[in-house]
């Protein structure tokens, strides 16, 4: 995973898989300890995101539920097309802000 600061936005390269596990658990330390340091857009590039399942969009929901309850927000850009599909399945396409890229979740 890796992170870059931007202002008060971070952006998250999320790994190839996202299965949850240990990587799971350090993802979420991440998230908490980029909000208290004052971040309040995260934009999760998923652009290299080949798998992810129930874990793994629990992950990301609850990314978005402790931005949300900071007043804060969650962006999910390049999303690929198999990550959509399961995005839409699950209408979790209508919680999660989608942008085209990392670039058009910055403007």
């Amino acid at each position: 995973m890796n992170v870059r600061r931007i202002g008060t936005a971070a952006v998250i390269t999320l790994d190839s898989h996202l299965t949850g596990g240990p990587a799971g658990v350090a993802f979420t330390d991440h998230v908490r300890r980029l909000v208290s340091e004052g971040a309040e857009h995260i934009i999760l590039d998923c652009s290299g995101v080949e798998l992810i399942n129930s874990s793994g969009l629990g992950m990301l929901v609850a990314a978005l539920a402790t931005l949300r309850s900071h007043g804060g927000r969650c962006t999910l850009a390049a999303v690929p097309e198999k990550m959509q599909m399961l995005l839409e399945v699950t209408h979790l396409d209508s919680v999660f802000t989608l942008c085209p890229s990392v670039t058009d979740a910055l403007a």
